[in-house]
């Protein structure tokens, strides 16, 4: 069983990353994929995506996040850092921005708290995704995705690896489950590639 869902996890990610993808069968629902809070902020974000007045750090970059929780932009882009609730839970974070113009997306990254499937709270990388007005992709303003990074022993997790869940505009959850951030296709040149849950709810 665990060969299975290790193969089933190389094929996602290789191929989500192969030059003409096409999403890979997924499973809706929520999955085992751990809980990041998707508060009114973030709606907030999609119709503000520029620097506040208190950001700082404000550059061009074409990427953002670290390893697997991680993006870039097709070319440089405004990023900035700021002390926001991203995640409506009353305590500010440190966040990192990247405004993404062609694509119509702003980008968030953060080392944060999120609740695993079984209820247990954990700590790691979040990268997130907001589809803001006007975006290429067509999505609808305010909903998105992210990703989290688990290291193995978090979550239940044998193997370390990336999950992850999108959301409508509402910040409700629409499909979660083991996830890979797609650089290669022409909507966004990221997507979730959700595995079955069933076979990763087994290996659990």
């Amino acid at each position: 069983m665990q060969q299975d869902i290790l193969e089933t996890l190389w094929t996602a990610r290789n191929f989500a990353n192969s030059p003409n993808p096409r999403f890979f069968p997924s499973q809706t629902g929520t999955g085992n994929a751990p809980r990041v809070k998707v508060g009114p902020t973030v709606a907030a974000k999609a119709n503000a995506s520029a620097p506040s007045a208190t950001a700082k750090n404000q550059s061009q970059k074409s990427s953002i996040g670290k390893g697997a929780t991680s993006v870039k932009s097709p070319a440089p882009a405004s990023f900035w850092t700021d002390q926001v609730d991203i995640d409506d839970d009353g305590t500010v974070e440190d966040n990192q921005f990247l405004w993404d113009a062609q694509r119509g997306v702003l980008y968030t990254y953060r080392e944060d708290n999120f609740t695993c499937a079984n209820g247990k709270p954990e700590s790691g990388s979040i990268l997130m995704a907001i589809y803001a007005k006007g975006n290429k992709a067509g999505k609808p303003v305010g909903s998105g995705w992210d990703v989290v990074g688990l290291n193995a022993g978090q979550c239940g997790i044998a193997k370390a690896g990336t999950y992850g869940c999108k959301f409508d505009a509402s910040g409700n959850y629409t499909e979660c489950g083991a996830a890979v951030v797609n650089e290669k296709t022409d909507e966004l040149t990221t997507f979730l590639v959700p595995l079955d849950p069933g076979l990763v709810r087994r290996r659990l």
